[in-house]
């Protein structure tokens, strides 16, 4: 039965109380106009009697009403399904350093990628010192990709704890609060998404940051040699 209108009920409570009020006062003065207090009166009696069981039957309806009500506040005051979320930022930094044994700032980029810039004679020294650099990447990266993939037993039991929340929600805000759990675990996803871009930026940034240099510091030492010995 979909709940009643509260007012609606009201009224009518407050409409059969009132008639039933008048009938009585009815009755009791024109038993008195007549000089009895003592007056029988079947249909009186019998109209006082139904008005009385419709009143029983409205109180009876409101008393319904009133604990549909209440189960409804409960519902949607209970909570419960909260708290299976965990914040990922400590993990995925952890992950990111990975790739701080090789070049992973603006600083050490610019420092070991000069570009156009005739070779010295430190220059093997350089260029093994790059080597090793862009190797630390990459291998920062590989390390990234192991961490990632041992974790997913990790999301799969946060996973399974969001979904029996959901499935043993018995209250609206309870299981209100199961889906967010839900959407936070799809933001995390999103967020391991992110790592794993600034992974990619970072080897594609320093592998072409490499070979650019490279060439770059071949043609100004061959520039240079050609103007005798002057950088042009």
């Amino acid at each position: 039965m979909p709940p009643l209108d509260i007012d609606n009920v009201r009224a009518v409570i407050l409409a059969l109380a009132v008639a039933i009020i008048a009938t009585v006062l009815f009755d009791a003065a024109t038993a008195h106009a007549q000089g009895c207090m003592c007056v029988a009166d079947g249909p009186t009696e019998t109209a006082t009697a139904d008005t009385a069981s419709e009143l029983e039957t409205v109180i009876g309806l409101l008393k319904q009403d009133v604990k549909e009500n209440t189960i409804t506040a409960t519902s949607v005051t209970t909570g419960g399904g909260g708290g299976l979320w965990r914040a990922e930022g400590g993990y995925l930094t952890s992950l990111t350093q990975n790739l701080s044994l090789g070049i992973f700032d603006p600083q050490k980029f610019a420092a070991n990628f000069p570009g156009w810039l005739a070779l010295t004679p430190t220059s093997t020294q350089d260029a093994k010192q790059i080597s090793a650099l862009s190797l630390a990447t990459y291998a920062g990266a590989v390390t990234i990709a192991q961490q990632q993939a041992a974790n997913f037993g990790n999301e799969d039991n946060q996973l399974g704890a969001i979904e029996s929340a959901s499935s043993d929600s018995g209250a609206v805000l309870q299981a209100i609060q199961a889906n967010t759990e839900a959407v936070l675990a799809v933001a995390s996803q999103i967020q391991a998404l992110r790592q794993i871009e600034i992974t990619h930026l970072d080897i594609d940034a320093v592998h072409h940051g490499e070979e650019l240099n490279e060439r770059a510091r071949a043609e100004a030492t061959t520039a240079k040699s050609l103007n005798v010995g002057v950088a042009p």
